[in-house]
C-alpha cells in the first residue's frame, strides 16, 4: 500500500490511500483522492468511479492507476455531485486523448445535472461556504469545471463489461444524486456518500436539507443486498459480518430514534432550541463507533428533522419581521447603557468554564458596529470564545466553522490561522 500524507477538499488533514484490495476483490482497487475512488477492472477497460477534485490530485490519481494496469479507463462514475469528486475529470479526459484512446463514458445519476446548474448560479455562495467550512480561500468555481454525466439514470444501471457485471444502484443520503456500486458475483458494494464510518453526515450547519428518512431507506435497500464487502466513502474496507451488520442497522436505528423523538416533542409544541437542550442520545447508539460525531453531529440531524416539518420562524415573534440588523443593535447597545458591564460578566461566564452562555450573552454589545473601544474589545472577546469553543465540540465542521468565524471577527482572511489550529486526531476509522 502507498500512503502519503495531505490535506484533502475539507481541509482536513487525512491520509490518502492508494491501495490494491485485489486480495479481498480482485481487480479492485482505490486510487486515493477524494474519498474511496475506486478504480474495478473489466475485459472492456477499467470503470473508475470518481475522477478526483482536478490539479496534481487527479494527475497523482492517473499515475497510480497506470502502476496496475495499462488498460484504457472505459467508464467514470459520479459517486455524487459534489465537486471535489469530479473536477478532475478535465485531466482524465486529457490523459485518454494523449494516448489516442476514446474519452471514457461519464455516468451518474440524473439528478447530478441539475446539482451542477444550481452550483453554478450559486458559485459565489458556495465559494463563501466552502471557506467557511474547509478553512481555505476559494474561488467562485468556473463554468468548465462542472461537466455533467453524458449517461445519467433514475434507479439502477447495469454494465455488462465482458467478464464482469457492475450494478450502479441509486443511494440518496448526502446528497439526492448519491450512487453505490455493487459487484454481485464478489457481494462486494461500494457505498460511497451513503455509507461512512461515522454519524451520517446530515444538518451541515451550511448546507440545504438533507433528509434523514431517506438516508435511513437507503440504509436498508443496500443493507438487502447482503453483502460480504463493504467499502465506505473513506476508511478500510469492512469484512467482519458483525461490523458489516452493525455500519447499517446502527445508524439505521439511530435515525428512526431521533424522527421519533423529535416528531414527539413538536407534537408537544417545542420549539427548535427546546427540543435540542430537551433530547437524549442513547450510548447504545450514539456511543457506537459507526455513529462517532467526528463530522457531523447529533444535534445537526435533529435540526434537520425540525428544518423537514417547520418552516424558517424560530417562534420569537421579535424574528418574524426583524429590524434591520445594525439598527437592533444599536438599540440594544443604547438599552444597555454600559457596555463594558456585559464585557466583564461575560469574561466571569468563560472563567467558570461556561463557554456557550459568554457567547449568547456577549452578542448583545459584538455585533454592534462602530470603532468605540470596548466594542472592539466584545468583538475581539467573541473571536476568543469561538476559538475555545472549537476545542469543546467534537465534530470538524463545527470547530472549523467556529474557528473560521473568529477570523471574520478580526477580519482576518479565512484560514489564515489555521497553522494554529488545534490537532484534529481525525480518522474516518
Amino acid at each position: 500500500m502507498e500512503q502519503e500524507k495531505r490535506t484533502d477538499a475539507t481541509g482536513i488533514g487525512v491520509l490518502l490511500r492508494a491501495q490494491s484490495i485485489r486480495d479481498v476483490v480482485p481487480g479492485v482497487h482505490t486510487l486515493g483522492g477524494q474519498g474511496n475512488t475506486l478504480a474495478v477492472e473489466t475485459g472492456l477497460g477499467v470503470v473508475v468511479v470518481d475522477a478526483g477534485p482536478g490539479g496534481q490530485v487527479s494527475r497523482q490519481m492517473i499515475e497510480r492507476l497506470r502502476t496496475i494496469t495499462d488498460a484504457r479507463v472505459y467508464a467514470i462514475v459520479y459517486s455524487h455531485g459534489h465537486a471535489g469528486y469530479n473536477a478532475g475529470v478535465p485531466a482524465w479526459l486529457e490523459h485518454a486523448a494523449a494516448r489516442n484512446e476514446a474519452p471514457p463514458i461519464l455516468i451518474g445519476h440524473r439528478r447530478v445535472q441539475a446539482r451542477y446548474r444550481r452550483y453554478q448560479e450559486t458559485a459565489g455562495l458556495q465559494a463563501w461556504l466552502n471557506s467557511r467550512q474547509f478553512r481555505r480561500s476559494y474561488k467562485a468555481a468556473a463554468a468548465a469545471n462542472w461537466i455533467a454525466p453524458e449517461l445519467a439514470f433514475d434507479d439502477t444501471l447495469v454494465l455488462e463489461c465482458a467478464d464482469r457485471r457492475i450494478e450502479l444502484i441509486a443511494a440518496p443520503s448526502e446528497t439526492d444524486d448519491t450512487v453505490a456500486l455493487w459487484l454481485q458475483e464478489e457481494r462486494f458494494l461500494y457505498g460511497s456518500a451513503a455509507m461512512i464510518r461515522s454519524i451520517p453526515n446530515i444538518g451541515t450547519p451550511l448546507r440545504t436539507l438533507r433528509d434523514p428518512m431517506r438516508w435511513a431507506a437507503t440504509l436498508e435497500r443496500l443493507h438487502a443486498l447482503r453483502p460480504r464487502i463493504v467499502l465506505p466513502e473513506f476508511g478500510q474496507p469492512i469484512i467482519d459480518a458483525q461490523q458489516i451488520e452493525d455500519a447499517f442497522c446502527i445508524p439505521m436505528r439511530a435515525l428512526y430514534y431521533l424522527r421519533d423523538e423529535v416528531v414527539a416533542r413538536m407534537n408537544q409544541g417545542m420549539g427548535e432550541r427546546e427540543i435540542l437542550a430537551d433530547m437524549r442520545y442513547p450510548s447504545e447508539l450514539f456511543g457506537h463507533h459507526f455513529m462517532r460525531a467526528i463530522y457531523g453531529s447529533p444535534d445537526y440531524i435533529v435540526r434537520d428533522i425540525w428544518r423537514s416539518e417547520n418552516g424558517w420562524w424560530d417562534r420569537n415573534p421579535t424574528q418574524l419581521h426583524p429590524a434591520r440588523p445594525a439598527d437592533a443593535a444599536a438599540a440594544i447597545l443604547a438599552a444597555l447603557g454600559e457596555p463594558a458591564s456585559v464585557v466583564a460578566h461575560c469574561r466571569s461566564l468563560a472563567q467558570a468554564g461556561q463557554t456557550q452562555l459568554a457567547m449568547h450573552v456577549i452578542d448583545l454589545i459584538a455585533q454592534a458596529g462602530g470603532d468605540d473601544p470596548v466594542l472592539a474589545e466584545a468583538r475581539e472577546f467573541k473571536a476568543s470564545l469561538c476559538e475555545e469553543r472549537s476545542t469543546q465540540c467534537s465534530s470538524v465542521v463545527s470547530r472549523q466553522i467556529l474557528l473560521s468565524c473568529a477570523e471574520d471577527l478580526r477580519g482576518l482572511p479565512i484560514g489564515s490561522t489555521r497553522e494554529r489550529d488545534p490537532p484534529m486526531n481525525f480518522s474516518w476509522d
